[in-house]
């Protein structure tokens, strides 16, 4: 019998694939979803291990490794000299299985960085026309939060209340007060009540090492039930897509996968493909579908697929308020981060950059390596300082420069025969200023705290901390785009790429929330107008 020919065929399970696959289902389109890795089951985390249970005492990312497969680390290489590294997981659900969840919406001035500040270019599509979307994925995958008013960071939907502010938290955020630095609950797609049929936090502070309960959204624990409710879900795992590929018309006809246990080719033919594989890999995939048609990979007549990667920049400190030194031990482990410090710098760019509070484990103790000693004292010590750790994380804006890019290799191949990902990444003048102000305001913080610094910024910025965006950008220029702003390619009107791809620029801000919301946008765009063609 011929292979069937879906609907759509949609590549990639993470947070907009999971959007994708849900909302098409819903609507009625046979969809099959193709996922290189395989399921996890919740029971199979590693989340609750203790340090001493684990070979490397949970450092390494141990806790994380079934998420990430042998088979990934030859299809990728790095010729960047930045401090900077890309998140590639193969896994059912994408990173939606073990982020720590924190989505905040991009504000009105994000979409306009050419307008405000001449630099880079306006997205092809405003604020007010996202936030009807934004408004639905919150309440679609719930969210904790509050309204904050902050112009910087619009408010949104939310369905609960957020965790309440620990010790440390609310010390920083009574010294940041003084210097007109706003401190905010977090908001976090995170049941602190039962909600969507899933449980609420139980406060275990093992967030990005995979929720076992589902407090956390996923796209297994919240999308993937209602799409196969419909009756219209086709799931294929271990399915790695080698390339798409189009008919005389140039319209994509079928999806070539190489199945990653047997190593068997087969084409998945579908009238539209929306292309989900995160920001790296969804580049190498277009630029890996060749053709008489698109000699230079699928979409890219503008040659701007593997162009403008950017992402976050960023760097923590450490340190331990001398206020709760020697207080009695209490579980603080928490939702990890409770607190948020907002942008506060909001009309230099070189102001570009928020901290995100407490995401490291408290159950480690990183003071052990400044403290100096031995035996009993040394045990003292550290124990002493653990109630007042306080961890700031900063997250900067990148600048999306057309230097920056991904790259193919034909010559070097990963184990399935697919040419691989090269990085090619340098930070701009206008990045390094980002971080320095970074840098200071840390320095403002911790001086207006009574504190012991342990770990302090480094002289240049890491990156991208999981935040990839912009290879497969979208605007209104085809000659200067890939995507409309529907995240429709110009060139190929069956073909959509909603993943952080698609991104014209980045923000200071998590990319997450965005990312879903243009899935939806999208994925509405794609039944409307299969119902326009059926009438």
């Amino acid at each position: 019998m011929p292979n069937p020919v879906y609907d759509v065929c949609v590549i990639g399970s993470g947070a907009a694939g999971g959007i994708v696959t849900k909302t098409l289902c819903e609507a009625g389109a046979k969809v099959i979803l193709l996922e290189a890795g395989v399921s996890v089951a919740p029971q199979e985390f590693r989340t609750h291990c203790w340090p001493y249970e684990l070979k490397y005492r949970g450092y390494h990312s141990e806790k994380q490794q079934m998420f990430y497969p042998p088979d990934l680390a030859g299809s990728f290489r790095s010729e960047s000299r930045e401090g900077v590294s890309v998140d590639r997981i193969r896994v059912l659900g994408g990173r939606t299985l073990h982020w720590n969840a924190v989505v905040l919406r991009y504000a009105p001035s994000d979409f306009r960085e050419r307008t405000l500040h001449g630099i880079e270019e306006d997205w092809p599509l405003s604020y007010e026309e996202l936030s009807p979307y934004y408004d639905r994925i919150e309440q679609m995958i719930g969210v904790c939060g509050q309204d904050d008013h902050l112009e910087i960071l619009p408010d949104g939907k939310y369905s609960m209340p957020p965790p309440p502010l620990r010790c440390s938290e609310q010390i920083l955020k009574r010294q940041a007060s003084k210097l007109g630095i706003p401190v905010i609950p977090v908001r976090k797609a995170l049941n602190t009540r039962v909600n969507d049929n899933r449980p609420a936090c139980h406060y275990c502070g093992h967030c990005m090492d995979g929720c076992d309960v589902s407090a956390i959204y996923s796209t297994p624990g919240s999308m993937l039930p209602k799409a196969r409710r419909t009756g219209n879900l086709t799931l294929r795992q271990n399915a790695l897509a080698r390339e798409i590929l189009v008919d005389n018309n140039g319209l994509a006809r079928a999806v070539s996968i190489v199945d990653r246990e047997t190593h068997a080719e087969e084409e998945i033919r579908a009238r539209t493909v929306v292309v989900c594989c995160a920001t790296v890999e969804s580049a190498r995939l277009l630029l890996n579908s060749r053709s008489p048609r698109f000699p230079n990979g699928l979409a890219n007549s503008s040659g701007v697929v593997g162009r403008y990667l950017n992402g976050h920049l960023g760097d923590s400190v450490n340190l331990y308020l001398k206020e709760l030194e020697g207080a009695p031990p209490k579980n603080i482990d928490g939702c990890l981060d409770h607190a948020f410090v907002a942008r506060y710098k909001t009309k230099d760019p070189t102001g570009a950059f928020d901290f995100q509070v407490n995401f490291s484990n408290f159950m480690f103790p990183f003071q052990a390596y400044s403290v100096k000693g031995y035996g009993s004292a040394f045990k003292n010590k550290v124990r002493a300082m653990q109630p007042g750790y306080l961890m700031l994380g900063g997250f900067g804006k990148v600048e999306a420069r057309a230097e920056n890019r991904i790259t193919i290799d034909p010559n070097t191949k990963d184990r399935y025969g697919i040419p691989i990902a090269v990085m090619h990444f340098a930070y701009s003048d206008l990045d390094r200023a980002v971080f320095r102000e970074m840098c200071a305001t840390i320095d403002d913080l911790c001086g207006s705290l009574k504190c012991q610094v342990t770990k302090r910024m480094g002289n240049s910025p890491g990156g991208f901390a999981s935040h990839e965006v912009g290879t497969v950008r979208m605007g209104r220029d085809p000659r200067s785009s890939a995507l409309n702003s529907f995240c429709q390619a110009h060139d190929v009107q069956n073909l959509y790429v909603t993943d952080g791809s698609a991104f014209t620029t980045s923000s200071e801000k998590n990319p997450t929330l965005t990312i879903m919301a243009l899935s939806l946008r999208a994925a509405e765009h794609i039944a409307n107008t299969k119902n326009r063609r059926a009438s």
